[in-house]
């Protein structure tokens, strides 16, 4: 399987933009580039340092200073990218000066240079070099783990707060509710917050761990919430800075951060997307959701967000209606990971304030479902592994859950 590398081409060069765009499309083997462009090398080092960048590919200019400048500026970031300069040897003046010019760059933290016009082998080269055997997954941090859809009304926010539920048994857990124009988990939760994402975006020249932890407000089962803002008005504040930088001072507090989207792709969902070390994608399996779903996935592959990261989760909201598993898998042209069977009591939770999963005296087919997910959610992307505690679901056993009822809570 391909991994995809979150890529970032520095340059005001259109002819460059295509060559890297060209050579990128005809890579085969374990890689594939995501590109973005960026003409601004300030807009190149705040992306990189806030999002789920892997590799800058930086067009080197005479001086070679503001590369030197980057290349520091990101030495020292949790997830810090492989820098590699893309240069014409005719304009350096001999191999006398390209070596010294090099060297200058390496002690900077280039990692690696490419000669114009690009060649495939080399490219190849520096990614296999770069990523070939590395777990570039930084431990310090927490696991950022988002639920998205394509529409509402498929238990995406109920499956967020009771995976937030489980987790927090496993580590410090935070739920952000980014669902920015109707979120729903402080009703579900029961809680009357006094602070919400808007007030987060509002202080975010000072935003840090501890103001942070004056903003969220904390569950009885353990999970610190910061919910959504309190109306349209103020959700329109709230853009991907504000997003990328909440995430990123989250992930510094917390074990884990959950984060509840509203059913939009949108530039605010598109920034979760890329701090997320899981993605789980939910529908229920009614014909409109699943076509829905199906074009999302197709979104999400040509936006390079990788398979091991996102997982789609089937969650069976009415009991003995919709379409059968498998056939599911079957119109989205996709494993489904995990499937959800239906339990009547998750309705008369929403009107209590404590989530499910916290009332469960024993675990039934339900409860193991939402553990399976917590697991996932705790388990590294690249491995594709849950961690041995929980394995998805598959469909055969799917299809004889997909009606059932929780008993014995």
């Amino acid at each position: 399987m391909q991994r995809t590398l979150q890529t970032i081409l520095l340059t005001r060069d259109p002819g460059l933009e295509s060559e890297v765009s060209s050579l990128g499309a005809e890579l085969g083997g374990p890689f594939r580039l995501a590109i973005r462009v960026e003409e601004d090398a300030r807009r190149a080092v705040v992306r990189a340092i806030e999002r789920r960048v892997d590799l800058i590919l930086v067009e080197l200019q005479q001086g070679g200073e503001a590369l030197v400048q980057l290349a520091e500026d990101l030495r020292d970031a949790e997830h810090a990218p492989a820098v590699a300069a893309i240069y014409r040897p005719q304009e350096f003046g001999g191999d006398a000066s390209l070596s010294s010019r090099f060297v200058g760059l390496l002690r900077a933290g280039v990692r690696d240079f490419l000669s114009r016009p690009l060649a495939r082998n080399e490219l190849e080269a520096l990614l296999k070099r770069e990523f070939g055997d590395q777990q570039r997954v930084q431990q310090s941090v927490g696991r950022v783990v988002s639920f998205v859809g394509s529409k509402g009304g498929v238990g995406k926010s109920t499956l967020a707060i009771n995976t937030a539920v489980e987790l927090a048994r496993r580590g410090s857990t935070l739920l952000m509710d980014a669902s920015l124009q109707h979120g729903v988990a402080a009703d579900l939760l029961g809680l009357s917050p006094s602070a919400t994402l808007a007030d987060a975006g509002r202080q975010l020249e000072r935003l840090d761990g501890q103001l942070l932890s004056v903003l969220v407000e904390t569950h009885p089962c353990g999970i610190d919430l910061l919910p959504a803002p309190a109306d349209a008005i103020e959700a329109a504040a709230v853009d991907e800075q504000v997003m990328s930088r909440v995430i990123t001072v989250a992930r510094r507090s917390y074990d884990f951060v959950v984060v509840d989207t509203f059913p939009l792709l949108d530039s605010v969902t598109l920034a979760i997307l890329d701090m997320s070390d899981r993605a789980f994608v939910v529908l229920n399996n009614s014909a409109p959701t699943i076509n829905g779903t199906a074009e999302l996935l197709g979104v999400l592959d040509r936006l390079g967000v990788e398979r091991t990261r996102a997982q789609v989760v089937l969650n069976n909201t009415h009991p003995g209606r919709g379409i059968d598993p498998t056939d599911v898998a079957t119109r989205l042209d996709r494993t489904i990971e995990h499937v959800v069977p239906y339990y009547g009591r998750v309705l008369a939770a929403a009107n209590t304030g404590a989530p499910p999963m916290t009332g469960l005296r024993r675990l039934g087919r339900w409860g193991r479902a939402l553990r399976t997910l917590a697991s996932a959610a705790a388990a590294s992307p690249a491995s594709g592994s849950l961690d041995g505690r929980a394995q998805p679901l598959g469909l055969e056993a799917a299809a004889q859950v997909a009606t059932s009822e929780e008993v014995g809570s």
